[in-house]
């Protein structure tokens, strides 16, 4: 991690040489909000998306932002991923409050941090286990208050699965770190609605309009698990994921149908979109 490119407070630095106080609210209570935003060789998918969905953010936590400022920020570090696939990973919170209290001050300064990370982003099809969604009932909001997704991807990964479906009340709600999709018994896309149980995701939107006008479009709304079973095929989003199948899913009996060609239709629109996104990016 010694040479990971970091910033903190508007200062580059190294990722080794980040000092964050134990007292920041981030860390205390995790009151804080993040982006983690692609780059393909350099290039950015969606940043003012991303940045948007910051703002929504931090608007719904009541925190004020310098968005001039995370955006210098965010663009500084993605200077450092020339010609190269990664990330950046972004974060604000709160501030540092010297007594720990879940009250917090007005006048606190505004923490900013984030790195640069070169990454490979996957293409294979992963495996996944059925949950019930325990997290906290403000998923629409991309706050680092993640132990509900840790929790359950961790007893995931110990069955040999690598994310997982979470549902309320037998309804599908999202993936442990993606949004999901599939296929009906009809051949319909579908994917639940928004609300404040799903993240709005950036490559959700994506695919969402790249089907739009097309015999596969999507279908929002209610999703109930008992439609796994018959699907022949499910798949996830997400910024660093892009469009991943799932080959089977624990809970169920839905298991992948290869060479679907339903889904190499909707694979083939997602990657001209995805194209056409990047081309817009400069």
């Amino acid at each position: 991690m010694t040479n990971i490119p970091a910033i903190y407070q508007g200062e580059l630095k190294t990722l080794d040489q980040i000092r964050v106080s134990p007292l920041s609210r981030a860390y205390t209570f995790s009151d804080s909000i993040y982006e983690v935003i692609p780059y393909f060789l350099g290039k950015p998918l969606c940043f003012n998306e991303h940045v948007d969905r910051m703002i929504q953010s931090a608007n719904l936590i009541g925190l004020s932002v310098n968005i001039e400022n995370a955006i210098d920020d965010m663009k500084e570090l993605a200077s450092t991923l020339t010609n190269q696939d990664g990330y950046v990973y972004y974060q604000i919170s709160r501030g540092v409050d010297m007594v720990r209290s879940h009250l917090y001050q007005d006048d606190l300064e505004i923490e900013r941090f984030g790195y640069a990370m070169p990454f490979s982003f996957p293409s294979s099809a992963v495996s996944a286990m059925l949950c019930e969604d325990e997290r906290w009932g403000k998923c629409n909001i991309k706050s680092t208050s993640l132990l509900g997704n840790v929790l359950a991807l961790n007893q995931a990964k110990s069955l040999g699965c690598q994310e997982v479906v979470m549902h309320k009340g037998g309804f599908m709600t999202e993936a442990g770190a993606s949004n999901v999709f599939y296929f009906d018994s009809d051949g319909s896309v579908r994917t639940s609605s928004l609300s404040e149980n799903i993240l709005p995701g950036i490559t959700r939107e994506i695919l969402i309009k790249a089907l739009k006008d097309t015999p596969y479009c999507v279908k929002e709304g209610s999703c109930a698990i008992s439609d796994f079973n018959d699907s022949p095929c499910m798949w996830l989003t997400s910024s660093t994921k892009g469009m991943l199948p799932l080959t089977n899913l624990i809970g169920t009996e839905y298991k992948l149908e290869e060479n679907h060609e339903g889904y190499k239709d909707v694979t083939e629109l997602f990657n001209s979109a995805m194209q056409l996104h990047l081309a817009a990016s400069g």
